[in-house]
C-alpha cells in the first residue's frame, strides 16, 4: 500500500506530506442529476483529499526497496507475477476493504477528543499503458487517502472481502511528513539533504542502538547512531521504508573547563521524536526541528532551520518521555560537567550524577535514577522522586551495593533478608508504565517494583551481561538488548525471562530461513535496532547482496518462533514405536490445548470508536474499472461524509441523530427513482450514488477476542466469559493425568488501579468436556474523584489476564505464525468517555415553548437552523445527551448553572463574550436584590444558588452542565439564540424618547412656520414670476423694434400695402359706429 498524487494515478509511492484539500469538483457533480447530489445545498462539500491509496498484491514473495514483504499467500499453481495474480483475483470477485483509523492528536484543538475510523471499499483501477494482446494488462485498487482529525497518523488495514483467493490481512502505517517541502524541482527534505548510498554509513559490524518516539503519535521516526557523520535515518511508514539525511547543522564542539567533552564526534546521537518536532544530540549540543503540520493547526507553518536550545547548558544526555498527558509532550535532558546532577526542568541539589529520569504522566512527578559517592569505587544507587504539584523531593529507595543470589524460581523478593554475591550492581537506567504501574530498574540486573520501594530480581538475566537499551511495549511485552547485542524479552507482571539472541534456536531459525530462500535474512547481516509498533516486536536489518550493495530490511522479530523451538530443544523428547515404525514425541508444555472468549457485548459501547462505512460509486462503464472521473467523485463523497462528522459537533441537535442525516434528507424520497435510472445504466455522467453506501455505523457485531482498549464510565462494567480446554487422552503427548489436569488451569488477573475498578471471576468446572469456565467482570466501583468532559482527564489503567505458567510456553499456531495464548493485557481507561456530548434541542424546545406559550412569534426572515425567541416569551430550553458512537440519544434531566455570557445587536459578528461584571449584571445576583437585565429565573424550576449567586435549575424539561453523580461526565454548552423583541434600558429609552421629542417638535415648528409664512411666500412668489413675465415680454418688444429698423425695401412695400388695405377695411366701419 502506498499514496498516489490526486494527479498522478498509476504511479509509484509518494511522499505523503500535502495537508489542504482540494478545490470543488463542482462541474463533475453538478452531471450526477440522477443521484441524491446536490451541489448547491448548504450543506455541500464535495472537495477532495491530495492522494489516493494505492493497493496492489504480491503473489508469494517479492524483495523490494522495503525488504520482505508477504501481503498475499498464493498457492503454488498461481505463483506467477504480480500483475496476473490480481488480475486473476480481479476476475474471481477480490476486492480489498481498507479500515483507515485517524490516531487523536496530543492537542486537540478544532475537535472533541474521539476514537475515529472509517471503513472503505477500493475501486478498481486498469493503469494506462501499452498492451498489445490483452486488453487489461495491469490493475491496482484504489481509495480515497482521507486527512481527518487534526491527526497526522493513520493506521491502515486491508482486507479481503473473502472472495477469490485468501489474502493475509496486512497493516500498516501513513503518516504525514512534515519534514519535506515543495519545490520547483520537486519535493525535498527541509531537515537536510538526502544521500542514497548506505555502505558508506553502515557496515556488517553495526551494533544497535535505541529507536525514541512519542508513544502511538510520532508520525515520523529518527535514527541516529552514525559514527562520524551527521547522518540520520528518517520514516514515515515505520520503516517499511526509509530515507538517509544528512541533516544541515553545524559540527560544532564547545568543550570547556566547566563542560568537558574528551570524545568529539560529528554523529548524531539520542534522537527523539515527538509528534510535531525532532529533537537530536550532537556532543553536548541540542536541537530541534517543528516540521510543518497545518493539519494540526499549529501556530507556526514549521522550522526553516534547526534550532539550538539550552545554549548555556551542559547537556549530557536526552532522556524520551513516550507517554503524553493534559496535551503535552516531555523531553528530558541530563545535565553534564559543571550541571551533573541537573536535569532540565528540576534541579537536584548535591554531588551525584542523575543516570536516568522518567515522568509519570498521571502523577505529574519525575522519578529519578542518582548515582551517588562518585569519589569510590562504590557507587550507591537510589531511587527519587519530585512531585512537581507539591514542588517535593522523596527519596523512595536505595538500591542494594551487590547483586542477590540467583533463584531457582527465576526471581528474588528483596527484604533485606536474601544473599548476595560479590558483583556489583550497576544501574544504567529505568522504565516505566503509568497505566499497569510497573517500574524497572535495569543494567547489569533488572528489578521490578510496583512502588519503588519493594523490588522483585529477575534472576534469570546474567549479570554478567549489561543492558544497553529498555524498550516497552506498553501492551505487555518487553525487551531489552545488551553491550554485546543479547536479545532477551519478558512480559509485564511476570517474572520469566528469556534470552532470544543469541541461542541455538536463533540458529534453527535462520537456517529454515536460508533453506527456505527468504530475503529478508542472509549468513551476514547486522542488526541497526529493535523496537515495537502497535502489536509486534520488530527489527531493522542492514545486509549487504553479493555485489556489495546494502539494504534496510524491516522484519518481525521472530521471539515467538524462537521459543517454540527452544521448548522443542529443551524439553526431553520420547521415543515410542507405532505398527514398527521409530516415532518421537514431545511433551506438551502448555497446561491447556485451547482457549476461547465468548460473551462480549457489543463493543463500541466500551471501545468508543465512532465507525463510518463507504463503497466506491457505482459507474456505468460495463467493464467495472473506474476512472479518474469516478475516483474523484469518490473523493468528493469521503470528504462530504467526514465533513459531516466534523461538522456534527456544532452545538444544535439536528431532528434525527445521525451526521448523515442532513445530506440526504431533501432527495431521500426519490431515491427509488434514482436505482431504477441506475439498475437501467443511466445514470447522468455514467456515475450512480447510492445514499445507503455512505452510512454511520452503529451496531457492529462482537468478535470473539478481547478489543484493544475499554472505557469505563461510573459504576459500568464489563461482562464476558472464558473457556480453556485441555486435551484429550489421544492428544495427550506423554503428560500424567495430574498434569494435564483441571486443576492446572488457573486465570489470574492482576488490577492496576484495585482502589477503582474490580474485577470479579466465578470459576466453573465442566468435568465432563475436559472445560473450565469463567465468567468474568469488570466493574468501576464509581469512586474516582474526576468529574470532567467528554475524553477529559481520563485514568489509564490497565489488567493483565494471565494463565498460571502459560507465559512464554501457550502458542496457536496459525498462517501468519505462532501466536500467544493464555496471556493478555487490557488496557482500561476511567472517566468520562470520548463520544459524549449536550447538544441543545433546537426541535424539542420549539416545540414546548409553542405549547406552553399558546404563540410563537419568528423572525422576519427565519433560519431553520438559528430559530428566534420573543423576549417576553418563557424560555423553556431543552438539552439532549447524545452517544456519538452508539446513536443513543435522550433528555438530560440533571441539574444545571444557565448564564448569559455574551451577546450583540444585529448580526453574529457583533456578538463579543461579557465581562465578569457584565455577566453578574445581565444574568442577575441572589445577593443582592437586582434583577437580570437579560432574563429572569422561573420560580417553579427551583431556588438554588451556586457560590456566586447564579440560579441553578433542574427540572425534566432543561438542562446544561452540571450535577448529575450517574456519571462521570460533566457537560458544557456555549450555543447561540437569536431574541428579538427585547425591553429597551432606561438610558437607551430616553435617549431615544429624546430623538422622538426632538423629532416631534422641530415637525411641529416647522409646520407652524409654513403656516405663518406661507401667504407672505406667495406673494413674494408672485411679485418675482410677474416681474420675470414684464422683463420676458420687454425684451420681446426691444426685438421685434430692431428687427423692423432693418428690413429690406421688398419688406417695406409690402408693410405699407397692407396697411392701406387694413385702413380701408377699417373706416366704413368705426363710420357706422358713429
Amino acid at each position: 500500500m502506498v499514496v498516489n498524487r490526486f494527479d498522478a494515478l498509476g504511479g509509484d509511492r509518494e511522499l505523503f506530506f500535502k495537508q489542504d484539500s482540494l478545490k470543488s469538483q463542482h462541474e463533475i457533480f453538478k452531471e450526477l442529476v440522477d443521484s441524491a447530489i446536490d451541489p448547491n445545498d448548504r450543506n455541500a462539500h464535495y472537495l477532495g483529499f491530495p492522494y489516493y491509496l494505492k493497493i496492489t498484491l504480491a503473489c508469494g514473495r517479492q524483495n523490494n526497496a522495503l525488504g520482505y514483504l508477504c501481503i498475499s499467500c498464493c498457492p503454488a499453481s498461481v505463483f506467477q507475477d504480480s500483475a496476473r495474480f490480481m488480475r486473476k483475483a480481479h476476475y474471481t470477485g477480490f476486492i480489498p476493504i481498507v479500515t483507515i483509523e485517524f490516531e487523536e492528536p496530543v492537542h486537540s484543538v478544532r475537535q472533541k477528543p474521539e476514537q475515529l475510523e472509517i471503513e472503505m471499499k477500493a475501486a478498481p483501477y486498469r493503469i494506462s499503458e501499452n498492451c498489445e494482446s490483452e486488453e487489461l494488462c495491469s490493475m491496482c485498487w484504489y481509495t480515497p487517502m482521507p486527512i481527518m482529525n487534526g491527526s497526522v497518523v493513520m493506521s491502515v488495514t486491508a482486507r479481503s472481502n473473502n472472495l477469490g483467493f485468501h489474502i493475509n490481512n496486512r497493516r500498516s502505517f501513513m503518516n504525514i511528513n512534515g519534514y519535506v517541502r515543495e519545490t520547483r524541482s520537486g519535493p525535498e527534505f527541509s531537515i537536510g539533504e538526502r544521500v542514497s548510498s548506505l555502505r558508506d554509513y553502515f557496515s556488517l559490524n553495526e551494533s544497535s542502538r535505541p529507536l525514541w518516539y512519542t508513544h502511538k503519535q510520532a508520525p515520523v521516526f529518527i535514527l541516529g547512531g552514525i559514527p562520524k557523520n551527521k547522518v540520520i535515518l528518517l520514516s514515515d511508514t515505520g520503516f517499511d521504508d526509509y530515507f538517509l539525511i544528512e541533516v544541515a547543522i553545524d559540527s560544532c564542539w564547545i568543550s570547556s573547563r566547566k563542560c568537558p567533552w574528551d570524545d568529539f564526534s560529528s554523529g548524531i546521537y539520542d534522537t527523539i521524536a515527538t509528534e510535531s518536532t525532532l529533537f537530536v544530540r550532537q556532543n553536548q549540543l541540542v536541537y530541534y526541528f517543528t516540521g510543518n503540520y497545518s493539519a494540526l493547526y499549529m501556530n507556526t507553518s514549521g522550522s526553516e532551520l534547526w534550532t539550538r536550545i539550552l545554549a548555556k547548558q551542559c547537556v549530557r544526555k536526552l532522556n524520551p518521555v513516550d507517554l503524553t498527558k493534559n496535551n503535552t509532550e516531555y523531553v528530558i535532558a541530563l545535565g553534564g560537567g559543571w550541571q551533573e546532577g541537573e536535569f532540565f526542568l528540576l534541579t537536584v541539589s548535591g554531588r551525584c550524577i542523575l543516570k536516568w529520569v522518567v515522568f509519570d504522566i498521571e502523577r505529574n512527578s519525575f522519578f529519578m535514577l542518582v548515582e551517588t559517592n562518585l569519589e569510590s569505587n562504590a557507587s550507591s544507587y537510589y531511587v527519587m522522586g519530585y512531585h512537581r504539584d507539591k514542588e517535593h523531593f522523596e527519596v523512595f529507595s536505595v538500591i542494594p551495593e551487590f547483586v542477590p543470589e540467583a533463584s531457582d524460581h527465576g526471581f528474588v523478593v528483596i527484604i533485606g533478608q536474601e544473599k548476595y554475591t560479590n558483583i556489583r550492581m550497576e544501574a544504567r537506567g529505568m522504565s516505566y508504565n503509568p497505566s499497569s504501574l510497573i517500574f524497572y530498574i535495569w543494567g547489569n540486573m533488572i528489578l521490578q517494583s510496583n512502588d519503588l520501594k519493594h523490588y522483585l530480581y529477575l534472576s534469570d538475566f546474567p549479570s554478567n551481561s549489561v543492558i544497553k537499551y529498555f524498550i516497552l511495549s506498553y501492551s505487555g511485552e518487553i525487551a531489552c538488548v545488551t553491550d554485546d547485542e543479547q536479545v532477551w524479552i519478558s512480559h509485564e507482571g511476570s517474572s520469566i525471562i528469556r534470552k532470544i539472541y543469541p541461542t541455538r534456536a536463533w540458529e534453527v531459525h535462520t537456517n529454515l530461513q536460508m533453506m527456505s530462500q527468504s530475503p529478508v535474512y542472509q549468513w551476514q547481516e547486522s542488526r541497526v535496532t529493535i523496537f515495537f509498533d502497535r502489536h509486534n516486536l520488530l527489527e531493522l536489518v542492514y545486509m549487504e547482496d553479493d555485489l556489495g550493495r546494502g539494504k534496510l530490511v524491516k522484519r518481525e522479530f521472530p521471539q515467538r518462533y524462537i521459543l517454540t523451538y527452544s521448548h522443542i530443544i529443551d524439553r526431553p523428547q520420547q521415543k515410542f514405536t507405532y505398527e514398527n515404525k521409530d516415532y518421537i514425541k514431545f511433551s506438551h508444555i502448555c497446561p491447556f490445548a485451547w482457549v476461547r472468549i465468548v460473551g462480549l457485548p457489543p463493543p463500541q459501547r466500551f471501545t468508543r470508536k465512532e465507525h463510518y462505512r463507504a463503497e466506491p460509486p457505482d459507474i456505468m462503464e460495463i467493464t467495472g474499472f473506474h476512472d479518474k472521473k469516478s475516483l474523484t467523485v469518490y473523493q468528493g463523497l469521503i470528504f462530504q461524509l467526514l465533513w459531516l462528522h466534523s461538522a456534527y459537533n456544532r452545538p444544535y441537535a439536528d431532528p434525527v441523530h445521525d451526521p448523515t442525516w442532513r445530506w440526504w434528507k431533501n432527495k431521500a424520497e426519490d431515491a427509488q427513482y434514482y436505482s431504477y435510472v441506475a439498475s437501467n445504466r443511466n445514470s447522468s455522467g455514467g456515475v450512480y450514488v447510492d445514499m445507503a453506501n455512505y452510512v454511520k455505523v452503529y451496531d457492529i457485531v462482537a468478535s470473539n477476542a478481547l478489543p484493544e482498549t475499554i472505557y469505563l464510565d461510573k459504576n459500568s462494567a464489563y461482562n464476558f466469559s472464558v473457556f480453556f480446554s485441555i486435551r484429550s487422552k489421544e492428544q495427550s503427548l506423554g503428560e500424567s493425568a495430574e498434569e494435564n489436569s483441571l486443576n492446572y488451569v488457573w486465570l489470574t488477573i492482576i488490577v492496576a488501579h484495585p482502589e477503582y475498578v474490580n474485577v470479579f471471576m466465578d470459576r466453573r468446572e465442566l468435568i465432563s468436556r475436559g472445560s473450565v469456565l469463567y465468567k468474568v467482570t469488570v466493574m468501576d466501583i464509581g469512586v474516582y474523584p474526576r468529574q470532567d468532559l467528554s475524553g477529559k482527564k481520563l485514568l489509564k489503567s490497565s489488567m493483565i489476564f494471565s494463565v498460571a505458567n502459560a507465559v512464554t510456553r501457550c502458542y496457536d499456531h496459525s498462517p501468519i505464525g505462532p501466536v500467544v495464548k493464555g496471556y493478555r493485557v487490557l488496557p482500561v481507561i476511567i472517566g468520562c468517555p470520548p463520544g459524549r456530548r449536550l447538544a441543545f434541542d433546537i426541535t424539542g424546545t420549539l416545540q414546548y415553548s409553542i405549547r406552553k406559550n399558546k404563540r410563537y412569534f419568528d423572525c422576519v426572515n427565519p433560519d431553520p437552523e438559528m430559530p428566534c425567541f420573543f423576549f417576553s416569551d418563557v424560555f423553556y430550553p431543552s438539552f439532549l445527551i447524545q452517544d456519538m458512537v452508539t446513536g443513543d440519544s435522550g433528555p438530560f434531566k440533571g441539574s444545571y448553572i444557565f448564564q448569559i455570557i455574551g451577546g450583540g445587536p444585529y448580526l453574529k459578528k457583533n456578538i463579543r463574550y461579557f465581562s465578569p461584571d457584565e455577566i453578574l449584571r445581565y444574568n442577575g445576583n441572589q445577593m443582592n436584590e437586582t434583577q437580570g437585565h437579560i432574563w429572569l429565573r422561573d420560580d417553579g424550576l427551583g431556588n438554588e444558588t451556586d457560590d456566586e449567586g447564579f440560579h441553578i435549575l433542574s427540572g425534566s424539561d432543561a438542562g446544561i452542565a452540571g450535577v448529575d453523580q450517574t456519571t462521570y461526565c460533566d457537560y458544557a454548552l456555549e450555543f447561540i439564540i437569536h431574541v428579538h423583541g427585547l425591553r429597551l434600558s432606561p438610558t437607551r429609552a430616553i435617549f431615544l424618547m429624546k430623538v422622538s421629542m426632538g423629532s416631534v417638535v422641530g415637525l411641529v415648528i416647522l409646520y407652524m412656520a409654513i403656516y405663518i409664512l406661507a401667504p407672505k411666500v406667495r406673494a413674494l412668489w408672485a411679485r418675482l414670476v410677474r416681474r420675470f413675465e414684464e422683463t420676458v415680454i420687454l425684451r420681446t418688444g426691444s426685438s421685434l423694434t430692431f428687427s423692423s429698423s432693418v428690413t429690406s425695401r421688398g419688406s417695406q412695400t409690402y408693410l405699407n400695402t397692407l396697411s392701406d388695405v387694413s385702413s380701408l377695411s377699417v373706416q366704413p366701419s368705426q363710420q357706422q359706429d358713429k
